[in-house]
């Protein structure tokens, strides 16, 4: 059988180091696309052209040698190194958050999902039509949307209509979140939030704790939606939740039109914090300082959040006490399990318990019988 996948030629300008680079790939695999090869320039982005004039010319002839469909950019791209992008190079051109947003588009379920999602591409889309107004009003020919001026205001006055639509649409759906989680406060029910780094087993674990079979492929971004249950944590009952993976360079808009998803953490009585141990030391590192900064980013203190080390059934015991100690240097306690193979999962069970036990007393007053805490 042929290969079908859309071709890729991967730009990646600065040196962002290899750990990122690496990850860039999997993402734009994740996506679909085939990864021809990745061009690196280590130096700043050029305002302009995003890479130098001269790197800007091997990557035209790797264009015309390769044929890719899409060259993708690590950085995010301003309107002009858009237009000049596809102007030189004639193809199509994307960046890495852009990306992103076509793996959600693809494994959005909901309703509400799928609005973030088109709320966060209109809103990265609007600075670029800007630019194609203005060149359009100095006579120029852009070569986009099929149109002249006139086609692109009237394209820009719909999107700026279709925003203030699905901003009416989510406010609304955070509102019957807010009372929902009103409700489970008062009905008595701990919240727990399952977060942490992409693909580092956070739908594994919420599949054996609450007894599911949600989809899991080990590829970034596998879980848009929120999804809860009532989960017993012996003897203890608590709602559990699972929540969209952190990622690196992660930008404020991508997290502010997730807002819903990510509330779910901000509501959390606890926050299991998954980490893959089975890592390398550096990446390890850099997963953890880069979560830690996206929980500070979030107000959420460290004392509601509880490291879960998963994957230990992969590790080689080399460098586990270096690991160990990073975490034990930022949080107070953690875990280790393997959450695919079950390793640890009682223990889990018990810390989450003697954490919760302590706001049970308070919250079970004025329940309603016939509440379904999980609706």
């Amino acid at each position: 059988m042929g290969n079908n996948r859309a071709k890729a030629l991967l730009l990646v300008a600065d040196n962002v180091g290899e750990n990122r680079i690496r990850e860039f790939q999997l993402l734009s695999e994740a996506g679909g696309y085939e990864v021809l090869d990745t061009i690196i320039q280590r130096r700043r982005p050029d305002t302009r052209y995003y890479l130098g004039i001269g790197k800007l010319g091997e990557v035209e002839s790797l264009v015309r040698s390769l044929g890719p469909d899409v060259v993708i950019t690590y950085h995010q791209l301003n309107p002009i190194q858009y237009v000049n992008l596809e102007r030189r190079l004639k193809v199509k051109v994307m960046d890495r958050i852009l990306l992103i947003l076509e793996i959600f588009e693809r494994r959005a379920g909901s309703k509400e999902a799928k609005l973030q999602i088109e709320l966060t591409r209109l809103r990265l889309e609007i600075p670029r039509v800007r630019e194609f107004i203005r060149l359009a009003k100095m006579g120029e020919q852009i070569g986009f949307y099929g149109g002249g001026e006139y086609a692109i205001e009237a394209y820009y006055r719909y999107m700026m209509r279709r925003i203030a639509h699905i901003r009416r649409e989510l406010s609304a759906i955070r509102r019957r979140r807010e009372m929902l989680v009103t409700k489970r406060r008062d009905y008595g029910l701990p919240q727990v939030a399952l977060t942490g780094y992409t693909s580092a087993g956070k739908t594994t674990l919420f599949n054996r704790l609450a007894g599911e079979s949600k989809y899991v492929d080990g590829k970034p971004f596998a879980t848009l939606d929120t999804y809860s249950r009532l989960v017993d944590f012996n003897g203890l009952k608590a709602i559990l939740t699972d929540t969209i993976g952190f990622i690196d360079d992660l930008p404020p808009l991508l997290i502010e039109s997730f807002y819903a998803t990510i509330a779910e953490v901000l509501n959390a009585d606890l926050v299991l914090f998954m980490v893959d141990i089975s890592d390398g030391y550096q990446e390890f590192s850099r997963k953890i300082m880069s979560s830690i900064k996206i929980f500070n980013d979030l107000g959420i203190p460290r004392s509601r959040i509880l490291p879960v080390l998963n994957k230990i059934d992969l590790m080689d015991n080399v460098d586990i006490n270096d690991k160990i100690g990073l975490v034990k240097s930022e949080f107070p306690d953690y875990v280790i399990i393997s959450a695919k193979t079950g390793i640890g999962i009682n223990d889990l069970k018990n810390a989450i318990r003697a954490r919760l036990e302590p706001l049970i007393i308070d919250r079970k007053h004025g329940n309603s019988k016939d509440f379904n805490p999980i609706d």
